[in-house]
């Protein structure tokens, strides 16, 4: 029984999230514009923060699952489930003052709260954006009502030229609706025959 933690299995996987990430928008402008150089120095050293972390956690781990592959029984004597870590000997594997290993892991850590705490600020900031649109929508109509308002405010609804009007309206729209119907039933005719 092995595991394999090397570098080259978990490649494809941070690949992956550097993709998700600049998908996202997690990558501030000043990077992407390449304004900032300090920026980009800070992000090498992190990332090489980052790798060494990770590259930490890993040899530990290794180390763990080959301790325990040398503790279990031959193949043939193995039972038919793996027995589970106890706490205790977890603790044992990962003492509690490797100063290392806490500091691998408090990077990550940091890491990942980091790209939380961004990928929050987005949401936040589309979820203004989206109020903001909504809100000068709503008020665009409602101007647009109020201008609607006063324009028949002012119109005499009791004129007989209004009704004339109307009443041509009317008559011409029904028109071409029958106009429509006849040309409808004649094509339907055609195509029957």
């Amino acid at each position: 029984m092995g595991c394999n933690t090397s570098k080259d299995s978990f490649q494809p996987a941070v690949d992956e999230a550097k993709e998700d990430s600049v998908k996202n928008g997690d990558i501030s402008k000043a990077a992407e514009d390449g304004t900032a150089k300090a920026d980009k120095e800070k992000g090498a050293e992190n990332e090489k923060d980052q790798e060494a972390a990770a590259t930490k956690i890993q040899a530990v781990f290794r180390g763990h699952c080959a301790r325990k592959s040398l503790k279990q029984p031959s193949k043939a004597e193995e039972p038919s489930e793996p027995e589970e870590t106890t706490k205790e000997e977890l603790q044992k594997e990962f003492p509690a003052d490797d100063k290392d290993l806490l500091s691998a892991a408090t990077k990550i850590q940091a890491t990942f709260r980091g790209h939380m705490s961004r990928k929050e600020q987005a949401a936040s900031a589309a979820a203004k954006s989206a109020m903001n649109i909504v809100g000068s929508a709503a008020a665009k109509i409602e101007e647009k009502m109020q201008d609607a308002v006063h324009e028949l405010e002012g119109i005499d609804l009791a004129d007989p030229d209004l009704h004339k009007a109307a009443t041509k309206i009317q008559a011409s729209f029904r028109g071409h609706k029958v106009r429509q119907e006849v040309s409808m039933h004649c094509t339907v005719d055609e195509s029957k025959k």
